[in-house]
């Protein structure tokens, strides 16, 4: 109970913090092994390029949307509304092998093909992160926001030679 009790009352930021933290370790571990993965499904290198390919345009016209929906809507329902989106393109991309629906589901979704942060979460929390610091502060929040999710997409792309270290890897 304590611990739900500190999330709920800890400043919003270090939740933006851990959240970009997590996702971008995510990120990190996903840009190495999503194109492994897609190869071992039998795709092949151009076709892998076309799904990261699309994933970033569906991303890029994603975030451009948002920037337009953003000053109607609370950012918490938004930021809600894109980790369910992520949730959602994760389990979708895992489950299906054909060609056609892995294109549309990056396209769609927030498959995210680089280590480094480019989506829509990114302009969703740097606006939730300016009501939460003085106009002198905001340069300093931003460098350490940025920082966070530079060294967890840094670890999460280390990470991603964990399934190599297990019995169970792809390399078997």
């Amino acid at each position: 109970m304590s611990a739900v009790r500190s999330v709920q009352t800890s400043h919003p930021a270090t939740c933006l913090f851990a959240a970009r933290a997590l996702r971008d370790f995510g990120d990190g571990f996903v840009a190495i092994l999503l194109p492994v993965y897609l190869l071992v499904l039998g795709f092949s290198p151009l076709q892998v390029g076309i799904i990261a390919t699309a994933s970033l345009f569906g991303s890029a016209l994603l975030t451009i949307a948002v920037g337009f929906l953003g000053v109607r809507y609370d950012l918490r329902w938004l930021l809600l509304a894109a980790a369910s989106l992520m949730t959602a393109t994760g389990v979708a991309m895992s489950l299906m092998d054909d060609y056609l629906l892995l294109l549309v589901i990056a396209f769609a979704g927030t498959i995210n093909p680089s280590a480094g942060s480019v989506s829509v979460f990114v302009p969703l929390e740097h606006a939730a992160l300016t009501r939460e610091v003085n106009d002198a502060q905001r340069t300093k929040m931003f460098a350490r926001y940025s920082l966070v999710g530079a060294l967890a997409g840094a670890a999460g792309a280390l990470a991603a030679a964990l399934p190599d270290l297990t019995p169970w890897g792809l390399a078997n």
